[in-house]
């Protein structure tokens, strides 16, 4: 490994779009870094988003004082589910088809408990629902899914206005019957509330955190301030405050959402003819977090996309922690993808093993010399107390020989010191010193760009629920 702690590391463009990885524990420096990463990014006039996992202003008003530094101050957008006031407003559910849009929610859903049959009736319910949604070719919200999967008036308003001669009308049609059966009383088909219960009851419950208090203030308007593929294709500087502290269930799943949101848009920008120049940079603290298997194919479509994923995690194996839906085989594909990984101080021993075998061997030449002298005595002849010469040699020797060593041996990983971090490429190992950013925050104002959206029609449904409910 070569010492190079006063040179600079400079990646090329190129090889930005093989990916990156940050690993880091704890009070390593990982903060100035990617702060350090995102100065870069607005001196070049590239695009970012940064998920960030500490929501609090001071992080916000750094990233604001970073952008008003370089003039890119009119570029930024916020997401903070935690304080509306601090946030332009966001809809995750405005883009992708239906299987995407079902994909994205039933997220929500751990897939390693619960019942399985359940959890495969809402996917299908989910499915029917979204297709029908979309098929009404208007935007819709959390507050219009979460109605739809408590109402059966809502439900069967969808049913009287749907589009009648496609197919997802035709599939929620299907799955509504499934969920009917006939009143004792009036012998009329009615919903069984226990199957809507059983199908949605879960899933409902966590849709509903993104319709009230402050998240449901910035994640339900049908013309929100940001668009993620807007968002990209010009250059924007996104700010993603996380709770992951306070609110840690709501703030993973709604990376969830955002990360798949995100999918979407590279998906859209790898068929569009315009790319973004410089290199985008999509920023994931905390990734394992919110990490899905489904996330691995990604990192090819951004590739061709000129999107750059920059995931940091704590410890590799978090990467296939089982209990969150991840495996060996995701640990592997993420690390395989990353072609630049960059670690900080390291305490867990996998990790460290990990990160030493991903730098590799290399051929080193080890040479032994040795010196040698001798003498010898014989007693006299006259006196046996009196000793005489009897001889003299010396020696040298020298021997070559060439083995294969490790490039940073584990423990290398555990010494590094604050700032100091090992970056591995696809054809250098090489120890760096990050210079440490200070911030100039003598502007205390939380101010960043807001717009006044027009209005513009969306599906509605949770404006109706009053008078779904008065029908009911």
């Amino acid at each position: 490994m070569s010492d190079s702690k006063f040179d600079s590391l400079n990646i090329a463009s190129n090889l930005m779009t093989r990916h990156c990885l940050g690993i880091a524990a704890t009070g390593g420096g990982k903060s100035n870094f990617l702060n350090l990463i995102l100065k870069q990014q607005m001196m070049s006039g590239g695009g970012a988003i940064h998920i960030d996992g500490k929501a609090n202003r001071e992080e916000i008003l750094k990233f604001l004082n970073l952008a008003r530094q370089h003039d890119r101050w009119q570029d930024v957008r916020i997401i903070n589910i935690s304080d509306a006031s601090i946030s332009n407003t966001y809809n995750p559910l405005l883009r992708g088809d239906n299987d995407e849009i079902t994909s994205r929610i039933m997220q929500l859903l751990d897939g390693n408990k619960g019942d399985p049959y359940f959890r495969g009736q809402a996917a299908r319910g989910m499915r029917a629902i979204a297709g029908m949604l979309t098929a009404f070719g208007l935007p819709f919200n959390f507050g219009d899914l979460n109605v739809l999967m408590s109402n059966e008036s809502a439900m069967r308003w969808m049913l009287k206005n749907g589009p009648k001669e496609t197919k997802e009308y035709r599939d929620f049609k299907i799955f509504l019957d499934q969920m009917m059966e006939v009143d004792r009383r009036t012998g009329q088909q009615i919903i069984n509330e226990k199957k809507m219960q059983h199908t949605f009851g879960d899933l409902a419950s966590r849709l509903h955190s993104y319709y009230v208090n402050e998240a449901g203030k910035v994640l339900n308007e049908y013309n929100p301030e940001l668009d993620i593929y807007d968002a990209i294709k010009n250059n924007l500087l996104v700010y993603v405050s996380l709770p992951m502290l306070s609110k840690s269930e709501i703030a993973v799943d709604f990376a969830k959402f955002l990360v798949s949101d995100i999918r979407t848009a590279i998906g859209q920008v790898q068929n569009d003819d315009y790319k973004p120049s410089p290199t985008f940079l999509v920023l994931m603290d905390e990734f394992s977090s919110y990490a899905q298997a489904s996330l691995a194919p990604v990192f090819e479509q951004a590739r061709s996309s000129n999107i750059c994923m920059f995931p940091f995690i704590q410890t590799y194996s978090s990467l296939k922690d089982k209990e969150r839906g991840l495996s060996d085989d995701f640990a592997a594909k993420i690390f395989g993808n990353t072609w630049n990984k960059i670690s900080f101080l390291l305490q867990e021993s996998e990790s460290c093993e990990v990160m030493s075998q991903i730098a590799g061997e290399s051929l080193q030449k080890s040479v032994s010399e040795s010196f040698s002298e001798s003498l010898s005595f014989a007693s006299g002849d006259d006196d046996s107390s009196a000793l005489r010469a009897g001889g003299r040699g010396r020696g040298f020797g020298k021997s070559i020989s060439y083995g294969y060593d490790k490039i940073v041996r584990p423990e290398d990983f555990r010494t590094l010191k604050d700032g100091e971090a090992i970056y591995i490429g696809r054809n250098s190992v090489v120890k760096i010193q990050v210079p440490l950013l200070s911030f100039n925050n003598d502007n205390k104002e939380l101010d960043f760009p807001r717009f006044r959206m027009p209005d513009k029609q969306g599906l509605d449904i949770a404006s109706k629920y009053h008078t779904f409910s008065n029908e009911g």
